[in-house]
């Protein structure tokens, strides 16, 4: 990890919503570390993927005996490892089953958990603005009731300023990948 992005994930330390903006190969650092964080702080975590196989979201996190599992999107219900919970959402715009899968996850951890939520730029191919906004705030606010944590991925350079505004004013964090990593988080955070 270049010396430039360590002090960027230490401000992250603590916040409980994040967006994660730029491409999914310049997020990968802070992804595993806020997922490794979390296992290694005992914290089931999740990994709602829109049209990835399980499998493939697993690698994600280098701790060993993380308690995990996956929402799945859009693709099938293949099994995963024996130790990893998957259940699926076969329709991407359907996000009424989706919050209902999400909210068992939340209370049946009792708020012991930290959400990959791959992808919101997804996500926004399936439904529009308003309906992830609100989706999205409803998830958010589940979250913080619940002391979970959960950070989401949105590749900024295809959707407008004012889509990625409107994203990024429901999390207490942004990170950036423009020239170098840039760590946005609000006061009192």
């Amino acid at each position: 990890m270049s010396p430039v992005m360590q002090p960027a994930i230490d401000r992250l330390d603590g916040v409980a919503t994040v967006l994660l903006c730029g491409p999914a190969d310049q997020n990968e650092a802070v992804c595993r570390r806020l997922l490794d964080d979390g296992a290694r702080a005992g914290r089931t975590l999740l990994w709602v993927s829109f049209g990835r196989e399980p499998a493939d979201c697993l690698d994600r996190c280098t701790v060993d005996d993380a308690t995990r599992a996956v929402l799945a999107v859009g693709a099938s219900p293949t099994d995963g490892p024996e130790d990893v919970t998957v259940e699926a959402v076969s329709t991407p715009s359907d996000l009424a089953a989706l919050g209902i899968k999400l909210s068992q996850f939340i209370s049946e951890t009792d708020g012991d958990l930290t959400v990959c939520f791959d992808s919101v730029t997804a996500m926004l191919r399936h439904v529009d603005l308003d309906t992830a906004y609100e989706f999205l705030h409803t998830v958010t606010r589940q979250c913080y009731l619940a002391d979970a944590r959960i950070h989401f991925h949105l590749d900024a350079g295809a959707y407008d300023t004012e889509t990625v505004a409107a994203i990024a004013s429901l999390c207490d964090a942004r990170v950036d990948h423009d020239q170098a990593p840039a760590v946005r988080v609000r006061d009192g955070q």
